[in-house]
């Protein structure tokens, strides 16, 4: 196969594995976070007809609600339903693929942006996201997005691109704070006069102020009518806010960053770059381009984590997925150079790849927690749910007499979208059943008495590779 149609093959195969993630999975509840960020704020939306702008106090996350507005939009226009909230991703999922496709033309040889795009896209943490109704998937566009524009010097891109992070979520404005570090070093110019160079970043700074006046606005409207922004004490959440205490705590969460950058596979992609700077790091030092990628993956490195590191329960893997696709991005930029050996090329692809795919297989014991909403190991617990639920509705076990654990509390209405309002309650030790999944995370003294004390017998369980549904009665 020449180059030409190695590029298309992996084109092609790249776009196939998005289209196919997103449409093979469309029937797939609502899992994890986008039972909230998805479900919950869109059916409040699509229900109350947009009446209001500002979810309710139990509902409201914080952040400017725009994709609960924009999938309800999509319900208004195509009905309610699990196929048409997962085919409303399809835009964004394939304008990923684009994206990156554009990123690696701009740094790396024609005959390998093909093979480049696919391992940037084979992290399992963003493939998990595209099998989801998930904001993250949004985000994740609008940031390629806004690189592009960057390099490509387009100043109207660019503003939508940034508006667009700001309207996503909170973190879309760390993202959008990278990016002004790398517009600042791709398109000002250092070789001027100090007043020359201070009204060129006075004039590239006015391109992020729309961002800037829309999140100060719709802040000061939720505060003025909630009292609160980001979060508050009584929130569902709030744990997950609270400021580490210690210094040992704060290094806990570094040491956890540095296990979510690896987790998954991905300590391939670093074996793989670790591998080129030792054998090309002359090379490294002489590409003004390579130099530019890398301190944008450092500075995002630093700058992105720096809200989550404060607090005990912010350093979910879907978090970091732009940390993970930047350095990849580098890595690949090294690895296709002119200077890398060809056979070197498809070696540590082959090695880049097959760690990625195998990091889907990685499932650790009960009580070590796992991001499932970033790793494709996840997908059988859909169907294993529906014969957990079918089997309760068999044997006439009456739902409000079971207990169950995040994310499964919600009503089946809201998860499935079946117009089914019953529900489980959180588990509390009072209720005679528990049905408990091992994609809960739940806390070790709560697993321990539930399966170590003997309260509990199994009535049915329902397993498919490593992932797994019980059944339980109380003793």
């Amino acid at each position: 196969m020449n180059f030409k149609n190695q590029n298309y093959f992996f084109l092609f195969l790249s776009y196939a594995i998005a289209f196919l993630l997103v449409v093979l999975h469309r029937n797939n509840s609502f899992f994890w976070d986008t039972v909230q960020l998805a479900s919950a704020h869109a059916n409040y939306y699509f229900q109350n007809q947009f009446s209001s702008l500002l979810l309710p106090i139990d509902i409201d996350s914080g952040h400017i609600p725009t994709f609960g507005i924009y999938l309800a939009f999509v319900w208004k226009l195509f009905g309610r339903s699990l196929a048409v909230s997962h085919l409303a991703m399809l835009p964004f999922v394939l304008g990923i693929v684009f994206q990156i496709f554009k990123l690696c033309q701009k740094f790396i040889p024609q005959d390998f942006v093909g093979l480049a795009t696919l391992l940037i896209l084979a992290d399992p943490s963003l493939l998990s996201q595209m099998t989801l109704v998930s904001p993250d998937v949004c985000l994740v566009f609008f940031f390629l997005f806004g690189m592009n524009a960057i390099f490509d010097n387009k100043k109207t891109w660019l503003i939508i691109a940034i508006f667009c992070l700001f309207l996503t979520s909170m973190r879309g404005m760390m993202i959008s704070l990278c990016l002004l570090g790398l517009d600042v070093f791709s398109n000002i110019n250092f070789k001027k006069n100090s007043r020359n160079i201070f009204n060129q970043l006075i004039k590239r700074s006015l391109l992020y102020f729309p961002a800037l006046l829309l999140f100060l606005a719709f802040n000061a409207y939720h505060y003025y009518e909630t009292g609160w922004i980001g979060y508050h004490k009584d929130s569902p959440w709030a744990a997950c806010f609270e400021r580490v205490d210690d210094a040992k705590s704060f290094f806990i969460n570094i040491a956890l960053y540095g296990w979510r950058v690896l987790d998954f596979g991905r300590f391939g992609v670093w074996f793989v770059c670790f591998i080129l700077v030792a054998f090309y790091k002359k090379q490294l030092l002489q590409s003004n381009a390579i130099k530019l990628l890398f301190y944008f993956t450092i500075g995002i490195m630093i700058i992105l984590p720096l809200n989550m590191l404060w607090a005990k329960n912010l350093l979910g893997h879907r978090y970091l997925i732009p940390i993970y696709l930047t350095f990849s991005f580098f890595t690949a930029t090294v690895l296709f150079s002119d200077f890398v050996n060809l056979k070197l090329k498809y070696a540590l692809s082959l090695f880049w790849i097959s760690c990625l795919i195998g990091g889907n297989f990685i499932i650790y014991p009960d009580k070590v927690a796992k991001g499932w909403d970033s790793t494709l190991a996840h997908l059988p617990y859909y169907e294993l749910r529906h014969q957990a639920i079918d089997y309760l509705n068999e044997n006439k076990i009456d739902f409000k007499d079971v207990n169950s654990f995040f994310p499964n509390t919600a009503s089946l209405d809201r998860i499935d979208l079946n117009h089914d309002i019953r529900g489980f309650k959180t588990y509390t030790g009072k209720s005679n059943y528990i049905m408990y999944s091992n994609i809960c995370n739940i806390e070790d003294q709560t697993y321990d008495s539930i399966m170590k004390k003997n309260n509990y017998i199994v009535l049915k369980q329902f397993e498919s590779k490593g992932i797994y549904i019980k059944i339980l009665k109380k003793q």
